[in-house]
């Protein structure tokens, strides 16, 4: 397996964003995704207002 297999992409930043599809990279191996492959977020249920 290589790098980006076993890489679980916590840190990303949007790259490229249209009407259809949402493109990320991940900050530690540099893969680049679609939003819609990454399983959504788990473990984090802070709202903007407890910063």
């Amino acid at each position: 397996m290589s790098e980006q297999e076993k890489c679980k992409h916590p840190r990303k930043r949007v790259i490229a964003k249209d009407q259809d599809a949402e493109y990320v990279e991940c900050l530690d191996c540099g893969a680049i995704l679609e939003a819609e492959e990454l399983p959504e977020p788990t473990g984090f249920d802070e709202s903007l207002s407890d910063a």
